[in-house]
């Protein structure tokens, strides 16, 4: 990344912790006080035009509550030595407690098509799937979504 790519990808990472539609949970380690799982998301809306390539208006606008608004989760990450102890679990059930924190019935994720344990973890938890394709470049994800209520 050059400089400039670097402070503007900081600034977008950094709009986590400031904007009122964003957030994030980070779960640590007690040992050694150190990030091991986290998730960030956003409150986004359907209807709203964003400048980067999205897919939301390709999907059913029934699928969403009449105002367009869902909770969108950017990233989940779980360090490789705590995989597989259902930490990611517990953030996406966190996030859902967050979503009707804030009025917000549905959940999207996506993930690359060959992540299948994802896709598995997502449907263990009530998630379907509802679109595979490319959404920004070449690459096949998987869009899946959960509805709460």
């Amino acid at each position: 990344m050059t400089e400039q790519e670097k402070k503007e990808h900081s600034e977008k990472i950094e709009r986590f912790l400031t904007d009122q539609d964003k957030g994030a949970f980070i779960i640590e380690d007690s040992a050694s006080n150190k990030a091991i799982a986290m998730i960030m998301y956003s409150i986004a809306n359907r209807n709203s035009v964003y400048p980067w390539k999205t897919i939301f208006n390709e999907l059913n606008p029934r699928l969403f509550q009449s105002d367009g608004r869902f909770t969108e989760i950017f990233q989940l990450w779980v360090h490789p030595n705590f995989r597989r102890l259902g930490l990611a679990t517990k953030l996406k059930l966190k996030l859902e407690e967050e979503a009707q924190y804030h009025k917000v019935d549905l959940i999207y994720t996506h993930t690359e098509e060959t992540n299948n344990h994802v896709i598995e973890l997502n449907k263990k938890i009530g998630y379907q799937v509802i679109r595979r394709g490319p959404i920004w470049d070449d690459v096949i994800r998987i869009s899946l979504i959960k509805k709460l209520n």
